[in-house]
């Protein structure tokens, strides 16, 4: 994992959080870009510069994940990732009403990538001090009847950072949907870094040599990975904890607040001998292990906000490492993936859902460039 310590207005950094990469048997989330095209569409954006947050009859009514722009290096695989890109954020549109747009690029390597990753993100980040971050999820838990958020809440007294002193490192998207505050912007350009007419929260790079249907010969399930780095830009997974980063002693991230050893305990180490699962109730009930493998036995990169992959009962999106045989998986509000995206303030509808549009408007009006970016490895 590797963040860019690049800060500008309103403490955005950029930060780099890593999927899933094949190593023996297993893949682990990390690698380099390399050289591709770049397409991009005029997709409809919500050019609303203030949103009503809470109130669910302000004319905004669902959380809008806009993919305006798609770098990919054959265009004949188009149809086929377009539509791997909408299944995968079918979820998100049907599930969750938070009134904000999450603006994403999707990066697609060539075929030929010799890269051993599935998949790895950028993300904008702000840093709020814990009583602005966590006074929005308690404000935000009553307003939208978020019973999971509401327990999160009430139990962060038994968690990380429960005296207050250490800021977080959250992303622009679950900033916007906590908050409702929407000059919580994304600042990434298609490249992934940040910039000052960077709209992007988050920008996505999928590997098409290991994707089953990305036009090579790959194998691995393209939803679960295009999930597993949606929901790091959402605020989650990799990007939802600074363990293992050069921010672990003095920032924690979200999903620190949810991290135990034991009831009551809170657990925040890199230590590959601790188990650490999550939960909202203090400790009390493990609904997932967490990741403690930062890589070993052949693997690498391992994000320690993702599940652990060693003993965890149940074929999950956000698994730190995973194989081919695992085949697809999903994530639900009843996954753990979904549990934890409702704890950093994602609202579901009540009584049932309603439609989070997840426009993804792709392909449009394409036009080509040549691109280099290098990704450094995980550290």
């Amino acid at each position: 994992m590797r963040r860019h310590r690049l800060r500008i207005p309103y403490s955005f950094i950029a930060n780099r959080e890593d999927s899933v990469c094949p190593s023996p048997g297993k893949v682990v989330f990390s690698g380099s870009g390399l050289p591709k095209r770049l397409f991009t569409s005029t997709g409809s954006r919500n050019t609303q510069s203030r949103i009503a947050h809470n109130s669910l009859d302000s004319g905004v009514t669902s959380c809008h994940i806009d993919v305006v722009s798609i770098q990919e290096q054959d265009s004949s695989d188009a149809g086929t990732i377009e539509s791997d890109i909408n299944s995968a954020l079918s979820f998100y549109d049907q599930n969750f009403i938070n009134p904000i747009n999450v603006n994403i690029a999707f990066t697609i390597t060539p075929t030929n990538s010799s890269a051993s990753y599935l998949g790895h993100s950028d993300s904008t980040i702000y840093s709020p001090n814990y009583a602005t971050y966590t006074a929005y999820m308690g404000t935000n838990a009553g307003l939208n009847s978020n019973s999971i958020e509401q327990t999160a809440y009430n139990n962060l007294g038994y968690g990380n950072d429960s005296n207050g002193v250490a800021p977080l490192e959250v992303t622009s998207a679950d900033m916007r949907a906590i908050s409702g505050d929407s000059s919580y912007t994304g600042s990434l350009d298609a490249a992934g870094n940040v910039s000052p007419t960077g709209t992007y929260d988050g920008v996505i790079t999928l590997n098409a040599a290991k994707l089953s249907g990305f036009g090579g010969s790959g194998s691995y399930s393209a939803g679960r990975v295009i999930q597993h780095e949606v929901d790091e830009v959402l605020g989650i997974g990799g990007a939802g904890s600074t363990l293992g980063s050069s921010l672990q002693s003095t920032n924690y991230g979200p999903m620190d607040l949810f991290r135990y050893s034991a009831p009551q305990t809170p657990s925040f180490t890199t230590s590959s001998t601790e188990t650490s699962y999550f939960s909202i109730d203090g400790g009390n009930t493990n609904i997932v292990n967490f990741n403690q493998n930062p890589g070993t036995d052949g693997q690498s990169n391992g994000d320690y906000g993702d599940w652990s992959s060693e003993g965890t009962t149940g074929n999950y999106v956000q698994l730190a490492f995973t194989s081919s045989s695992l085949g697809s998986a999903s994530v639900s509000l009843t996954s753990p993936e979904g549990i934890a995206l409702q704890a950093v303030g994602y609202d579901t509808a009540t009584p049932e859902p309603s439609s989070l549009a997840l426009s993804a408007a792709l392909l449009g009006g394409m036009w080509v460039t040549l691109r280099r970016r290098r990704v450094g490895r995980g550290d």
